[in-house]
């Protein structure tokens, strides 16, 4: 069985009763300094060019620098995690009967390590503080921002913040450079993680929106420019204000759009005694303990299901906005439809300071106005300003372009049945994912491809959660070169792209691609001649999980690690699963026999190893070394 003494996450310290935490800003000088920093304008090369400073964006240039590759990432906002700190999701989204498969392994691993010893040793305050468990993890933004900063530092990476992404440069198939507001960059490979796979578009690489496919100038297959994708969400961060509301942060009149959507806030917001206790939203403030966050600016030591204590949380309920194919492909249109997003997400704060009374208004401390220019939409009125200029700096962006690869993702393709076991798997994975196919908007017949074989009725009727493969051709092109696709841009159905969207699983498909194109600038090939065992090699002796479930009795610093990973994901030795009730299901496998396996065909892999540096990549976590064989 497996020994919990080998699990790499620290848990959460246990905070005394009537604890104080300290009142200190997590905010480092460094991190003040590069959100205010634009970058000097000159052309620059790199060996991998990472537009869209994301999770994937981060984990890609991660993997990538401690590989001995020179990056850059090219960030349009301030502020580094897009989702999780620029879009305000701070709450991660992780499938908590996966906990250890999860949070224990490779650049999210690292991320959910070093986040929790901020709370824990420097803050001394919980971070589990969202009412889903007590086990979740709801940090603040500006932890969260600050923890992938300095892990781009400490691995080399150049950072080009609030640097717009105008265009991509081809040598006929191949793509060569980005083109930034800070200057050109060029690289042998692009990588795009940007959150809507603006890189496609301006490339030219064939993908997928809506149910149709484009080239980046001409789409088709959609029926109207106004065919759906998933709703966007404009988030905001909001607290209350017991010792008074300040004057600048009350919403002075109702938005536009506030009567109709009133409903809706009755509902999801609903007064004292007027909400179902089973759905765990009591009223008047229940709404807070969904998405709870860490209070900086009291001593409130609230901790998971006490939602009654909490006095900071996100706004990402009931405001879901509905758009669509034009948002990713018509500028206007998109400041249109993100104004009136914002507008709603404002219509909320203005139905809790009116209607129910609550002092309860936007942060001014997770740092979303610390920027070179506040944020700022041109159709919100000027009397939101002052909200608007705490508000996060874009929104929650659930459904991208999406590439077409050498492999596509469908909804078939990750289905589990029954709930909580592991969809068929394939010796071609380099990334688990294990949410739900959670689609936000339109879920008609007309919605799905029919071109992918995919209908209404490959979408499970009920909740579907457990281990599901991203093969590597999902990240790879099929018909162009140097060129690499990341985050929520990789090849997947519009139902799958519903399941791999989340914290944990971008940051998985960051890493791998990150690998993937250290793997072929080291070699000096194309992304898609690369070999897949390759990838999954060097992702195991990083730490990463390539398997569908940790394998029992072997972690990432076991000198095995690397081999048994191998010989597990590719099918080189009989494996079966544990399940015990109530815990977290793991791979069963003869450790020396997969070892053996491993390391035999670790042998073969050797050519794609034998690094310019002489030996394993500078700063990688690397167990065994690049030309050690373990077990052959």
């Amino acid at each position: 069985m497996r020994n919990e003494a080998t699990r790499t996450i620290p848990r959460f310290r246990e905070f005394e009763p009537g604890s104080t935490p300290r009142l200190t800003s997590p905010v480092t000088d460094e991190q003040r300094r590069a959100w205010k920093t634009v970058p000097e304008r000159r052309d620059r090369d790199a060996d991998v060019v990472v537009a869209g400073g994301g999770l994937s964006g981060v984990a890609t240039a991660i993997a990538a620098a401690r590989r001995g590759m020179r990056v850059v990432v090219v960030e349009p906002t301030h502020m580094l995690g897009g989702q999780a700190t620029a879009a305000g999701v701070s709450a991660f989204d992780v499938t908590f009967h996966y906990d250890h498969a999860l949070n224990d392994y490779g650049i999210w691993g690292e991320v959910v390590r070093r986040t929790i010893a901020i709370y824990d040793d420097e803050l001394e305050r919980p971070v589990n503080v969202g009412h889903y468990r007590n086990v979740s993890l709801t940090p603040n933004v500006v932890v969260v921002e600050r923890v992938l900063g300095e892990m781009l530092a400490e691995a080399g990476v150049e950072v080009l913040r609030s640097t717009a992404i105008v265009g991509a440069l081809r040598d006929g198939a191949k793509v060569v450079a980005v083109v930034t507001g800070a200057g050109t960059v060029t690289a042998p490979v692009v990588v795009d993680a940007t959150e809507d796979g603006i890189v496609l578009a301006l490339a030219g690489v064939p993908h997928r929106i809506s149910n149709g496919v484009s080239n980046g100038t001409t789409v088709w297959g959609i029926t109207s420019p106004t065919k759906a994708i998933q709703d966007i969400t404009w988030t905001a961060t909001i607290r209350a204000y017991p010792e008074g509301l300040p004057e600048e942060l009350r919403v002075p009149e109702p938005p536009p759009g506030y009567e109709e959507a009133r409903e809706r806030f009755v509902r999801g917001y609903p007064p004292a005694g007027k909400s179902d206790p089973k759905k765990r939203k009591p009223g008047p403030v229940g709404f807070a303990g969904f998405r709870a966050a860490p209070d900086l600016a009291s001593g409130n030591m609230q901790i998971g299901a006490d939602y009654e204590a909490v006095t900071r949380t996100n706004l990402n309920h009931e405001n879901d906005f509905p758009v669509a194919a034009d948002y990713l492909t018509d500028p206007s249109a998109r400041l249109e439809y993100e104004a009136a997003a914002k507008l709603l997400t404002i219509s909320i704060i203005y139905y809790l300071q009116t209607e129910l009374g609550l002092p309860w208004s936007v942060v001014t401390d997770e740092g979303y106005a610390d920027g070179p220019e506040p944020p700022r939409n041109p159709l919100v009125p000027e009397v939101y300003a002052p909200i608007e200029r705490h508000m996060p700096l874009i929104p929650y962006i659930r459904e991208s372009r999406r590439l077409i690869g050498t492999a596509t993702l469908t909804g078939k393709a990750i289905s589990r049945e029954p709930n909580r076991r592991e969809a068929v798997w394939r010796t071609d994975s380099v990334a688990v994912g294990t949410y739900h196919p959670d689609l936000h908007g339109r879920r008609y017949h007309e919605d799905f491809e029919a071109s992918l074989d995919e209908s209404l009725a490959d979408k499970p009727n009920k909740w579907r959660e457990g281990p599901f493969p991203i093969p590597l051709g999902c990240l790879v092109p099929a018909f162009v070169d140097g060129f690499v696709a990341a985050e929520k841009n990789i090849s997947t159905s519009r139902l799958a792209a519903g399941a791999a969207r989340v914290h944990p699983t971008v940051t998985a498909i960051g890493e791998a691609a990150g690998v993937l194109a250290a793997l072929a600038v080291h070699n000096g090939v194309q992304p898609r001649e690369v070999p897949v065992a390759a990838v999954q090699l060097e992702l195991a002796r990083g730490g990463a999980l390539v398997t569908a479930l940790s394998v029992d009795g072997v972690e990432p610093e076991d000198p095995r690690f690397a081999a048994v990973t191998l010989a597990v994901a590719r099918r080189r030795v009989p494996c079966r699963v544990r399940r015990t009730p109530g815990q977290e299901p793991f791979i069963v496998v003869d450790l020396d026999a997969a070892a053996e396996a491993g390391g035999y065909s670790i042998k073969h892999l050797q050519p794609w190893f034998r690094w310019t540096s002489g030996g394993a990549p500078a700063g990688s976590r690397t167990l065994p070394d690049a030309n050690e064989v373990v077990g052959g």
